[in-house]
């Protein structure tokens, strides 16, 4: 079984291919262009690459949000068509879990405070928990909340790391006592949403939707019209 993985929750990302056992290859797309220009050139040279035919794919599975606008669309619809192209199954995975689970040298029982930046100046937080079988739980579902109070929203929990694509744009904001995963650690790879797609339960291709930090500004704008 061959899995194809798709990363582009932020501006750029990865694509990745691997078995059952273990990964094939993966390609970080460049960071100097957006994700709508390099997604689909890095796919095929990752076919290149490891010499497998689109045909050869079992599961497409992709990095659903939250994360951005633009990035979760492409994203998003590169599967949904590639799936349903090729007759593929299709796994949507979630961006907190993608990056607790790539989060490194972190022990069980540890905490990680991930954030996903929301824009105006908010981030998505959601904390997890490495268990002590190595698997991730959650322990406090996604909030949005102002970047201000994110580290004092982590500081609730014991043993806890910050982490998460927000810290791209935040990290110099962050009071000295609070701990950082290592940068590498901060964005979620194709590599790992790969790995994960063998434990997770398939999706419906038609239905399947991104996952957006918050309503867009036009929606937003509605609702505060309606209200």
């Amino acid at each position: 079984m061959k899995i194809l993985a798709l990363e582009t929750t932020e501006q750029f990302g990865s694509v990745a291919l691997r078995t059952e056992t273990h990964g094939l290859a993966e390609i970080v797309l460049p960071k100097d262009r957006r994700s709508s220009q390099t997604l689909h050139p890095a796919i095929h040279a990752l076919f290149e690459t490891t010499q497998t035919a689109p045909a050869e794919i079992d599961i497409v599975a992709v990095v659903a949000g939250p994360g951005s606008f633009t990035g979760l669309r492409v994203g998003v619809t590169a599967a949904k068509v590639f799936a349903y192209t090729m007759g593929t199954k299709v796994i949507a995975l979630d961006t907190f879990q993608v990056v607790a689970s790539g989060t490194e040298n972190t022990v069980p029982g540890s905490q990680m405070s991930i954030g996903v930046d929301a824009q105006r100046g908010e981030v998505i937080a959601a904390v997890l928990r490495r268990t002590e079988d190595g698997h991730i739980e959650t322990v406090q579902g996604p909030e949005l909340i102002p970047v201000a109070d994110w580290w004092t929203h982590a500081e609730q929990y014991d043993n806890v790391l910050l982490t998460g694509p927000a810290l791209g744009r935040w990290s110099t904001k962050v009071p000295s006592h609070i701990v950082l995963a290592p940068e590498t650690d901060w964005f979620p790879k194709a590599s790992v949403a790969g790995k994960l797609a063998l434990l997770k339960k398939f999706d419906d291709v038609w239905s399947l939707q991104p996952i957006y930090s918050r309503p867009s500004a036009a929606e937003e704008k509605n609702q505060e019209r309606w209200a």
